[in-house]
């Protein structure tokens, strides 16, 4: 059953596109609750055949959204939450990396105090299955940890049953 959340995905590099691409084919989310800036090219080809919310830019994405799906590779990561800090407030943001140096700490070093934070840090077992762990600050309310853990959970079973 899909959640009943408004989302934006946010971001660059290699994930970005299969996470567009999971919540849809994986109805994690009814489309039109998708919200994606039309400049992110690479999130409106994954989007392409569904009816999601195009927004002029990625703040304007991030202003209709709960929660915001920021993924990029370590490098980028300080430059797309620096992009997004000052519109997150009130909002949960989910930082999706396949290193586990971008945990909690360097999150909350580069975005508003008063958001709710959740490291998504990305792993590959001993057969190759992309799999996530999670670090959730205190402040995420109770009702949203499950809705962002189906998000990024849907990319990785995507992408396992890609190979």
């Amino acid at each position: 059953m899909p959640q009943n959340v408004m989302v934006s995905v946010v971001g660059e590099g290699e994930y970005l596109p299969h996470l567009v691409r999971a919540i849809l084919v994986k109805e994690v989310i009814p489309p039109r609750n998708l919200f994606l800036s039309m400049k992110n090219a690479a999130a409106c080809q994954a989007a392409a055949g569904y009816e999601v919310s195009l927004c002029e830019d990625e703040q304007a994405a991030v202003i209709k959204s709960e929660i915001v799906l920021v993924v990029a590779s370590k490098r980028e990561m300080a430059t797309e939450l620096a992009k997004i800090s000052s519109s997150s407030q009130k909002r949960v943001v989910v930082s999706v990396c396949d290193k586990a140096s971008i945990d909690l700490d360097y999150v909350s070093e580069r975005i508003a105090a008063a958001t709710e934070l959740i490291a998504a840090v990305l792993h590959r077992d001993e057969q190759g299955r992309l799999y996530a762990t999670y670090a959730i600050s205190p402040r995420v309310r109770l009702f949203l940890h499950q809705p962002c853990r189906d998000l990024v959970d849907a990319m990785c079973a995507l992408c396992n049953e890609q190979g």
